[in-house]
C-alpha cells in the first residue's frame, strides 16, 4: 500500500513504492491524459467558431480579441488560485477534476443560448475557469507519480491535448457547413457531464490519503514558506519569463490566424471557408502530437534549457513565413511547421519549474502560477494584437488609427518569440538540467 510521505519543507503527498501503485499509475495516467484530449477537443474548437461569432454579432478586431481576453483572464485567475490549494487538498483531486469538466460544459452551454455580447463574455469566463481548473491537479498528479519521466508525461498530457486541438477544429469546421455555432457549443455539454462522472469513479482516491495529524493552518503556513524559499532561489524567474513570452506569441498567432484566413481579400485576409480555417487551426496542433513527447523525453535526458532555446529560436521565423507565405502551399506548410513547436515550450517550462521545486510538494502550485502568469501576459498580448490589427475603432474606444492589418499580429508574435529566446539563455543550467536517471 502506498503511504503518505512528507516532503521536506512541503506538504504530505502519497508515496509510490509498491507494484499495486504502479498498476494504479497506469490507469490514472490513461484517464487523466485521455480526458485532457477530450477537454481540448471541445474547448479549442472555439477558435474556429470565433469568426462565425465575430460576423454574427458584427464585432470589430478589438472586440474579437476581448472574447479571448476574457477566456485567458478567467483561466489565469483560476489557475493561480487553485494550484496552491490543490497541493493542500491533493486527496480531493478526483472531485476537483470532476468539477472542472462540469464547469466547462455548463459554461459553453450558457454561451450557446446567450444573445448579448456581454453575457457571452461572462459565460466564456465561466467555461474558461472550468478548463483552467483541470491543469494544476492533473499535471501535479502526473509530476508526483512519475518524477523520473516528468518531462515526458507532462508533454504526453500536452500531446493528447494536441490531438483534441487537431480533431476538434477539424470537426467543427465541417459541422459549421451544416449546423449553427450555438448547437455545436451547447451540444457537447452532455458528453462532458458523462465524462465528469467517469473521471470521478476512476480517479477517486488517486490523490492519496488525507494527511493525518497536519492541521490545515500549519499545512498552509508550511506551503507558503516553501513557496517563498523556491522563488528566492535562482532560475525560477527566467523560466517564468520564457513561459510568459512564449505564451504571448502563441496567443497572438492563434488569435490572428483564423480571422486572417476567413476575412475577405478586401479586408486584408485570405477569404478561406470555415472548413479550411478548421484545417489550418488543426495544423497548429497535429504535428505536436508527436513532437511534444519527443521534446519532453529528450529534455529528461539532456536537460530542459537547450531544448527550450532551440524551439524558441526556430519559432522566431515561422510567424513571419506564415504572413509572407501567400494563400497557398507555403503558408499552409509554415502553419504546419509552427505546429511542431506550438505548446512544446510550455510543457518544458512546467517541468523545469517543478524540477526547481523538487521535494516540496508544490507541483500543482507552480503549474497554477505558471498558467496564471501566462494568462495575464496573454491578455496583454491579445489586446496589443487586437489594436495592432484593427486599431481602437469601437464605441467608447478610439485610439486614432486604423491598425496595420492582420499580418501585423504575426510579426508581433515573432517579436515575442525572439525575446523569449533571449530569456531562455538566462535559464541556469542547474535549474533546468536533468535531475533523475533516464527511465529504462
Amino acid at each position: 500500500m502506498a503511504e503518505a510521505v512528507q516532503h521536506p519543507g512541503g506538504i504530505a503527498t502519497p508515496g509510490l513504492s509498491t507494484e499495486p501503485g504502479r498498476a494504479r499509475n497506469s490507469v490514472m495516467a490513461t484517464t487523466v491524459i485521455g480526458a485532457h484530449g477530450l477537454e481540448h477537443m471541445y474547448a479549442h474548437s472555439f477558435n474556429v467558431i470565433l469568426p462565425v461569432i465575430y460576423d454574427a454579432l458584427g464585432l470589430v478586431p478589438i472586440q474579437g480579441a476581448l472574447l479571448l481576453v476574457v477566456r485567458r483572464l478567467s483561466g489565469g485567475l483560476t489557475s493561480m488560485g487553485s494550484g496552491f490549494f490543490v497541493d493542500m487538498f491533493h486527496h480531493r483531486v478526483a472531485a476537483i477534476l470532476t468539477f472542472s469538466m462540469l464547469l466547462l460544459g455548463f459554461g459553453y452551454l450558457l454561451v450557446s443560448v446567450s444573445q448579448i455580447y456581454g453575457v457571452i463574455l461572462a459565460a466564456l469566463a465561466l467555461a474558461s475557469a472550468g478548463s483552467a481548473l483541470w491543469h494544476p491537479p492533473a499535471l501535479g498528479l502526473l509530476a508526483r507519480r512519475f518524477p523520473e519521466r516528468r518531462g515526458f508525461f507532462i508533454s504526453l498530457h500536452r500531446s493528447m491535448g494536441n490531438i483534441g486541438d487537431w480533431l476538434g477544429p477539424l470537426l467543427v469546421g465541417i459541422l459549421l457547413s451544416y449546423v449553427g455555432w450555438r448547437l455545436i457549443l451547447g451540444g457537447g455539454t452532455p458528453v462532458l457531464i458523462v465524462l465528469a462522472i467517469v473521471i470521478f469513479i476512476i480517479l477517486r482516491g488517486s490523490g492519496g490519503p488525507r494527511p493525518e495529524g497536519v492541521p490545515v493552518r500549519s499545512n498552509f503556513t508550511r506551503q507558503v514558506q516553501s513557496l517563498k524559499e523556491v522563488l528566492r532561489g535562482g532560475g525560477m524567474w527566467a523560466i517564468f519569463a520564457v513561459s510568459a513570452l512564449r505564451g504571448m506569441g502563441d496567443v497572438a498567432v492563434l488569435f490572428v490566424l483564423p480571422l486572417y484566413l476567413s476575412r475577405s481579400v478586401e479586408d486584408g485576409g485570405l477569404d478561406k471557408s470555415a472548413f479550411w480555417v478548421g484545417v489550418h487551426v488543426a495544423l497548429l496542433a497535429a504535428p505536436g502530437v508527436f513532437s511534444g513527447p519527443l521534446f519532453g523525453a529528450l529534455s529528461d535526458r539532456i536537460g530542459r534549457r537547450s531544448i527550450i532555446a532551440f524551439i524558441m529560436a526556430v519559432s522566431v521565423i515561422l510567424p513571419v513565413s506564415i504572413a509572407l507565405g501567400g494563400s497557398g502551399f507555403w503558408m499552409t506548410l509554415s502553419v504546419a511547421l509552427f505546429g511542431l513547436f506550438h505548446f512544446s515550450v510550455n510543457s518544458l517550462t512546467q517541468a523545469a519549474a517543478i524540477d526547481v521545486a523538487e521535494g516540496r510538494g508544490l507541483e500543482a502550485t507552480f503549474i497554477g502560477l505558471m498558467w496564471g502568469s501566462n494568462s495575464a501576459f496573454g491578455v496583454i498580448a491579445l489586446v496589443v494584437a487586437g489594436v495592432l490589427v484593427g486599431g481602437g475603432g469601437f464605441e467608447g474606444l478610439d485610439l486614432g488609427f486604423d491598425g496595420f492589418g492582420w499580418r501585423s499580429g504575426f510579426y508581433f508574435g515573432s517579436a515575442m518569440f525572439f525575446l523569449g529566446w533571449v530569456a531562455s539563455l538566462l535559464i541556469p543550467a542547474a535549474a533546468a538540467g536533468r535531475r533523475y536517471p533516464a527511465a529504462a
